[in-house]
């Protein structure tokens, strides 16, 4: 069986894996920075070339014309020792012997006879007729010269007329060029990054308006929109295709809603006829029935009855409708909790204390927080071994209620999770205590549409005062004193 190689990413695939933890805007500047020096670089380059061409061929033109005027002082016989200068001064022409002795030069100091400043024998390229550049050479005020020789005849013997035109002008040109390119190019591609930094971040601000608008957008209030852009482009239809996904997504959330409210809602008088038929069968006996039957099945339709409950109140909770207009009314919230406290005392055996329970004011639905008390009494009576303590009280424009318990408590790592539905941790806190797992969730629901926060922690051991086992805290914003 042959074996399938990986594949391998292509070479080229660098620049991406290089750039990928980069934002969008900085890549757009990046990339098209890089394109703009590349297109600089690449002008500046052919700017260059392209001058220096020009004035090669500048100078090659100047040769070829002193070429000639040379040939036709020979012509005429009207060469002497010294050519007359026609070009620049740092120009030089010579008429050479066969041997490479100067026999005519434009330069006062060179004396016919002498050795010739041109190199001897001269480059073949340059006899045959090329414009030729020879650096370096000692001849004027030295430096490169543009060389160009022909050959020709002086009173029948072999001579070469050779000039050399000066580039050190046309190259002093090209390094101030060179220099002022070296200069301005990071200069304008500093200014070049800038302005498309800016103009990325001004293109891409409706981006990041939608983002932020999109994060904020949370399960409970997917009927918010995105505010879209004026500007009819790409974005725009971003935006239009977020809010119909919204559109799609509340649709969806309002379905399961009503899909939960209407089922719990239908489930409610059967329950409730049931409950009541077994709590006269537990009442009035059968003596042929098992006694413990009527028992059992009357906790688990409490149990279930219960679960229902839980359903509805959870759906509503999540309503968006109700969190968009909620009841605002100013609640004592000292008198729920005792009279939840007293409601729960008869339920158990366990010791509630309510001692610390002081004034405590909020603004909100009272059945709803009269829920939220009764589920935290609820969850401590199922759990507590012997004693609940309640304390409420309001701090700083804050009202904290807490519920603590001396049962087994809750381990750290699962604290956050214990207000999701259903969520049931070890054997100490299992479905054999009674709970549906939607009571805390409730809470959290509740406590988090009145603007308020509920956390889980460990209450302190009995030998520092607390009850040593779990703690319920829940802080709700305080009412505003009238007037």
């Amino acid at each position: 069986m042959s074996r399938r190689l990986p594949l391998r990413r292509p070479a080229f695939d660098w620049p991406r894996r290089l750039t990928r933890k980069l934002s969008l805007r900085a890549r757009v500047t990046l990339w098209a920075t890089v394109a703009v020096v590349i297109a600089m670089v690449a002008a500046g380059l052919g700017l260059l070339v392209g001058l220096q061409h020009s004035m090669w061929r500048d100078r090659d033109s100047t040769g070829r014309q002193r070429l000639s005027d040379v040939t036709s002082l020979v012509r005429q016989d009207r060469l002497g020792s010294l050519i007359p200068s026609t070009g620049g001064d740092a120009d030089v022409v010579e008429v050479l012997d066969a041997h490479g002795k100067v026999r005519a030069s434009s330069d006062y100091d060179t004396r016919p006879g002498s050795p010739s400043g041109f190199p001897n024998p001269l480059p073949s390229r340059v006899l045959e007729g090329h414009p030729t550049t020879l650096r370096g050479l000692g001849i004027a005020d030295g430096g490169d010269f543009r060389v160009l020789a022909r050959p020709i005849r002086i009173d029948g013997r072999p001579a070469t007329i050779v000039v050399g035109v000066s580039l050190t002008q046309a190259e002093h040109t090209l390094s101030s060029l060179t220099t002022g390119l070296a200069t301005g190019v990071p200069a304008l591609t500093a200014l070049v990054a800038w302005t498309i930094w800016l103009t990325a971040g001004r293109t891409l601000r409706p981006v990041e308006t939608l983002r932020r608008q999109a994060a904020d957008i949370t399960a409970t209030d997917l009927h918010r929109r995105l505010d879209l852009p004026a500007c009819q482009d790409e974005i725009h239809a971003l935006g239009i295709t977020l809010n119909d996904m919204l559109a799609r997504l509340d649709d969806a959330s309002a379905a399961q809603r009503r899909f939960v409210a209407d089922a719990a809602h239908e489930l409610r008088s059967p329950l409730a006829a049931l409950r009541a038929q077994l709590e006269v069968m537990s009442r009035y006996p059968d003596p042929g029935r098992d006694p413990h039957m009527a028992a059992a099945l009357l906790e688990d339709t409490v149990r279930l009855h219960d679960l229902v409950e839980g359903l509805l109140t959870l759906a509503r909770s999540e309503d968006p409708a109700r969190s968009r207009s909620p009841v605002t009314h100013v609640i004592d919230l000292d008198e729920v909790v005792l009279a939840e406290v007293r409601a729960q005392r008869s339920l158990t055996q366990v010791e509630i204390d309510a001692r610390r329970v002081s004034g405590g004011r909020v603004r909100g639905d009272a059945e709803a927080l009269r829920s939220v008390v009764r589920n935290l009494l609820d969850n401590a009576r199922r759990h507590a071994h012997q004693r609940i303590r309640v304390t409420l009280g309001e701090r700083g424009g804050t009202v904290e209620l807490t519920v603590s318990d001396d049962g087994s408590g809750i381990p750290a790592a699962d604290r956050p999770r214990v207000f999701e539905r259903f969520t049931r941790l070890d054997e100490a806190r299992s479905r054999e205590a009674g709970g549906s797992g939607l009571g805390l969730a409730i809470v959290s629901k509740v406590v988090t549409a009145h603007g308020g926060t509920v956390h889980a922690d460990q209450d302190p051991a009995p030998d520092e005062g607390g009850l040593g086992g779990a703690r319920l805290v829940v802080r709700l914003p305080a009412a505003s004193p009238p007037g």
